[in-house]
């Protein structure tokens, strides 16, 4: 028995590696090598699963609505805080708090906090938002995040547990099979510039970390982002920008990071070179295609008056407590700014079925949120709100 079970293990093990090392033991199918949890994690699993999938909110008749699925595929902490992370903004940005599911492969240990971002799982989550929209009318937003392999597979990785592969057309294929139209494929990814090419169609957005030939940065696992993260999500599309142009803003904070690491890799003695590669730009990547663009242009003003409001509401909170941000010291005239912009988000919110008093919650959580990071993100904040002292939430 015990021997029989030590075969099976070494034989995940080996499956596993084989998918690390390029080979590919299910030959080209999506899915994975697995073991299984335990009775009581197995069951934890699935009631997670059903009780998240159950509770996204229904599609609304001539309102356009956004559903949002973020995954982290590998299970170091960085990609379960980023899969984490991203959707919150995302959520807030698109008015689809409701409407979001995250699949993570865990943090490599401890108890998990959402379902398992097994292949399954995965194509239950596009099932579920599939059959719950209105392809003619809704938009579905994927956002992955994990390491990427030079053909341009995605790595799906529990350490000792589960070994598999993403690629481009499997994710593609999915989208279609669920009946999922019109899209934004989000990969944060080494070599994920792979995604453009089969998702380069009318009706889809494609944002990618890297180029096809390149690695992107990071990805280690004590980080919170990785650079691709961290700059789109976590600075851009926080000050209030649409996603296409918080995606292109993200490229000078990708550029700035990635020439730190060449000025740091140059600076090490010619022994420590000898060992290491030089890092090179990663060339992120986006397809934008026309249908979308047009959606986006309708469907973001609300979610973007409401992130610049947020980005107002604590710059007036630090100008009145005499603690400004930089360039933002008066108070009257960020609370003018305020004002016109809660205004305005009030007006966009009709078109979704927003009251004032969602509004309110929502700008106030929206301040919250960057609260938590004001402190790391002092002088990217003053941007954000200046640009937001002349905001006009639907251009740009």
């Amino acid at each position: 028995m015990w021997k029989g079970l030590f075969l099976a293990l070494s034989a995940l093990t080996a499956s596993a590696d084989a998918f690390a090392q390029g080979a590919d033991p299910l030959g080209g199918a999506f899915g994975a090598i697995e073991a299984a949890m335990s009775p009581v994690e197995a069951l934890q699993q699935a009631e997670m699963l059903s009780s998240n999938l159950n509770a996204l909110a229904a599609q609304r008749p001539g309102v356009v609505d956004t559903y949002v699925l973020s995954v982290s595929l590998w299970n170091d902490p960085v990609f379960e805080s980023e899969a984490r992370e991203a959707s919150v903004i995302l959520a807030r940005h698109f008015d689809a708090a409701d409407r979001t599911l995250v699949l993570s492969a865990g943090k490599g240990g401890g108890s998990r906090s959402f379902p398992s971002a097994t292949p399954n799982n995965i194509q239950a989550a596009l099932g579920k938002i599939g059959r719950t929209i209105n392809p003619l009318e809704d938009l579905v937003v994927v956002f992955m995040t994990s390491h990427g392999a030079p053909d341009g597979a995605m790595a799906i990785q529990e350490t000792g547990r589960m070994g598999g592969r993403l690629r481009p057309e499997h994710l593609r294929a999915s989208l279609a099979a669920a009946g999922i139209r019109t899209k934004v494929v989000i990969i944060s990814a080494c070599f994920s510039g792979h995604f453009i090419l089969p998702f380069s169609d009318p009706n889809t957005v494609v944002l990618t970390a890297a180029a096809a030939d390149k690695t992107s940065f990071g990805c280690e696992p004590s980080r919170d982002w990785t650079y691709f993260g961290d700059a789109l999500f976590n600075n851009a599309l926080r000050g209030g920008s649409g996603l296409v142009s918080a995606y292109d803003e993200s490229l000078g904070l990708i550029s700035k990071w990635e020439a730190d690491l060449r000025a740091q890799y140059d600076a090490l003695p010619a022994s420590r070179k000898d060992a290491e590669r030089r890092p090179e730009p990663s060339n992120p990547q986006k397809h934008v295609g026309e249908a979308v663009a047009e959606l986006l242009a309708k469907i973001e003003p609300f979610g973007r008056a409401v992130s610049c409001a947020g980005n107002l509401s604590v710059a007036f909170d630090r100008a009145r407590a005499g603690r400004p941000l930089k360039g933002l010291a008066d108070a009257q005239r960020i609370q003018t700014a305020r004002s016109d912009l809660e205004a305005r988000a009030v007006q966009l919110a009709s078109a979704v079925n927003k009251t004032p008093q969602d509004v309110a919650r929502a700008i106030s959580a929206s301040s919250a949120a960057l609260l938590a990071v004001a402190g790391k993100q002092s002088e990217q904040l003053a941007v954000h709100a200046d640009k937001c002292m002349s905001f006009n939430p639907t251009t740009g």
